[in-house]
């Protein structure tokens, strides 16, 4: 039985990444039968010249822009919130940001089959580095993430409620001098989610119950490399080969990956490969500038 997939796209500024982004998923993964029905929801919260019509999404919602973490709460809840209310037929679903690609869908639908399998709610890999993995203390990663909706919402991951942790906790976050990250109170959220899931008999068990719903996408392990995640220059890998991730910010590695693999899926993909001049890629801005 092919179950109901959909995905929530979530973009502010990286337009060409998320136009290349629905042109992979309508003309590579819709090859497959078992993503042929997939929906596609778009939450936006860029400025409106820059997506003025919808693309290849079903639904684009447009929401506001309070800044680079809170923003992106918007757009997850309120796109969360959406596809529960329109489409409940929709049992798993992809998050994903604009800018992250999966070339090769069998990872995806692999990974979909042992949730349901195994009982995993949830599946992700911590948001760090090769020594510190721990996903608890660093956090989850949200750009791409795969989730039981209907188990989500019951249990309350959302809305994630990061504003609220923010304006409660600042604080002690500043007198630490230590940032509040989205990817950490997401973590907690899903552990909060566990606890009204399943009574424990005492809260010691809590992690060991919390991993055991959480499919560990072990093979985009680690995100960051540990020499310059904690300085001033966060080290991201951009491109896992073996599963088909792409994360880079830049147009150019994009590019080179896409002619090596002959994807020339729709107009903006076809534009990005034929181009000299990449200025023009996401309105010529290279930095996620999240407010003016």
């Amino acid at each position: 039985m092919i179950k109901k997939i959909g995905v929530l796209m979530y973009t502010y500024n990286r337009t060409d990444d998320a136009r290349i982004n629905m042109e992979i998923i309508r003309n590579i993964w819709q090859k497959d039968k078992y993503f042929e029905d997939i929906k596609i929801i778009h939450s936006f919260n860029g400025e409106e010249e820059w997506w003025t019509e919808k693309y290849l999404e079903d639904d684009l919602l447009r929401l506001e822009n309070t800044g680079h973490f809170s923003g992106a709460e918007i757009l997850l809840n309120e796109g969360i919130e959406y596809i529960n209310n329109k489409y409940p037929e929709i049992e798993h679903l992809v998050i994903l940001a604009s800018d992250t690609w999966i070339i090769k869908p069998e990872y995806i639908k692999g990974i979909i089959n042992s949730m349901i399998k195994d009982e995993k709610y949830l599946a992700t890999c911590p948001w760090g580095t090769e020594e510190k993995d721990n996903m608890w203390k660093i956090g989850m990663a949200i750009d791409f993430n795969i989730l039981n909706i209907k188990w989500a919402v019951q249990n309350k991951l959302f809305p994630i409620r990061f504003l609220d942790f923010r304006e409660k906790y600042n604080e002690i976050f500043y007198y630490q001098d230590e940032n509040i990250f989205l990817e950490r109170v997401f973590a907690l959220r899903f552990k909060q989610a566990v606890l009204n899931f399943k009574k424990l008999i005492s809260e010691n068990l809590l992690k060991k119950a919390s991993e055991s719903y959480v499919y560990r996408m072990t093979e985009r392990e680690p995100v960051h490399d540990e020499r310059k995640f904690f300085r001033i220059k966060k080290g991201r890998k951009k491109y896992w080969p073996k599963i088909g991730l792409l994360t880079h910010h830049e147009p150019e590695p994009k590019k080179i990956i896409l002619k090596k693999n002959k994807i020339d899926v729709g107009e903006y993909s076809h534009k990005l490969i034929t181009s000299k001049n990449l200025e023009y890629y996401n309105q010529g801005i290279r930095k996620n500038i999240y407010v003016k």
